[in-house]
């Protein structure tokens, strides 16, 4: 368990956001109407499914500890998974072509991804708050 939370933790706090911006970037810069997506835009949601993935493993884990179940059911801890979810649903919009904003053209994926960056980071707030 202690790879897993290892994992989940330098890929969401150090990787992750670099990975967001990188790709943000990538995206705004190849951006060509009606092409078809690249890999990154493939490979780039299973890597934040991959870490929601791994942070679900993990709490679910914590859970099953009955001390620490009453702390990581309560606020603001409990935010934690339930953003990791919804940056994960995010993911896949931002780069797909259901992204919410692709009326903004060469934008959208500059303008989602920076909601998952924000996301990502909060998240990462929240856990360095819990100490």
């Amino acid at each position: 368990m202690n790879l897993i939370i290892l994992i989940h933790r330098i890929f969401g706090e150090m990787i992750l956001p670099l990975v967001i911006v990188g790709v943000a970037i990538y995206m705004t810069v190849v951006y060509k109407p009606g092409a078809s997506q690249g890999i990154v835009a493939t490979i780039f949601p299973i890597l934040v499914d991959l870490q929601v993935a791994l942070g679900i493993i993990y709490w679910l884990s914590l859970l099953s500890i009955p001390a620490l179940t009453d702390r990581f059911l309560s606020m603001p801890f409990i935010l934690h998974p339930i953003l990791g979810i919804i940056a994960a649903g995010l993911g896949h919009m931002a780069v797909g072509a259901k992204n919410p904003l692709r009326t903004l053209g060469r934008w959208a994926p500059l303008a989602s991804l920076g909601v998952l960056l924000i996301l990502v980071l909060s998240n990462i707030m929240i856990v360095a708050g819990r100490g």
